[in-house]
């Protein structure tokens, strides 16, 4: 049979833009049924030293822009976003955590409660442990099952997934998060794509809806 349309995002919660691409991607899941959606937790700082890349809060002319940027994408998108006192902030434990959790639940909720609820909304330091048991309680369900998943951050197999995922970004191109690969259906050809602003060209080359930034109908996760 052949393969399903596919999406890899590679994303760090410490990166904003990956917030408002998990978001929006998440937004879309109900329009495109026929794409295979994969949400990879990834360490960025891995990412930018294997590219030789440096984040743009070090770039004395970028950090003004995005700090606007990102307001205006807030705006525009009808994400709610607070540019948190504490940045960047060390995301290895958070990014163990949602691999962790990935490894046992389904549901993609619990990456917004750590991107959205705790860091890049209500400016909590999600290096801390009290701060990520708290945020991925609500949808997990319990507090005892959130601490059972912390304790799996210092697991060795969980520690090496999250290294393997950013190695695997970095072997297919990346230099910064979000990534996205994309491959159409019937083809093993990727396609990769960086930043949050690139999902009507992906949708052009899936030949799947766009609905826009801002869809009228769009839940606002």
């Amino acid at each position: 049979m052949a393969p399903q349309a596919s999406i890899i995002c590679y994303y760090d919660v410490v990166s904003p833009y990956s917030y408002f691409a998990v978001t929006l991607l998440n937004r879309y899941r109900s329009q495109w049924k026929t794409v295979d959606i994969v949400l990879r937790p990834v360490f960025l700082p891995g990412i930018l030293s294997g590219a030789k890349n440096q984040p743009p809060a070090t770039v004395a002319a970028k950090l003004p822009y995005m700090v606007a940027d990102l307001q205006r994408i807030s705006t525009c998108a009808g994400i709610p976003y607070t540019f948190p006192s504490v940045f960047p902030v060390m995301s290895i434990p958070a990014m163990r955590l949602l691999v962790a959790i990935q490894k046992h639940e389904s549901e993609d909720r619990y990456v917004q409660c750590v991107a959205k609820e705790a860091y890049w909304f209500n400016n909590q330091n999600i290096s801390q442990k009290e701060v990520l048991i708290a945020a991925v309680t609500p949808v997990l369900g319990s507090e005892a099952k959130a601490e059972q998943y912390y304790e799996m951050t210092s697991d060795k197999d969980v520690k090496q997934e999250l290294i393997d995922n950013t190695n695997q970004a970095i072997e297919a191109g990346a230099f910064g998060a979000p990534t996205f690969i994309v491959t159409t259906a019937g083809s093993d050809e990727p396609h990769m794509f960086f930043g949050s602003d690139r999902f009507e060209t992906m949708a052009s080359i899936l030949n799947v809806p766009y609905p826009g930034l801002a869809p009228k109908n769009a839940s606002k996760l």
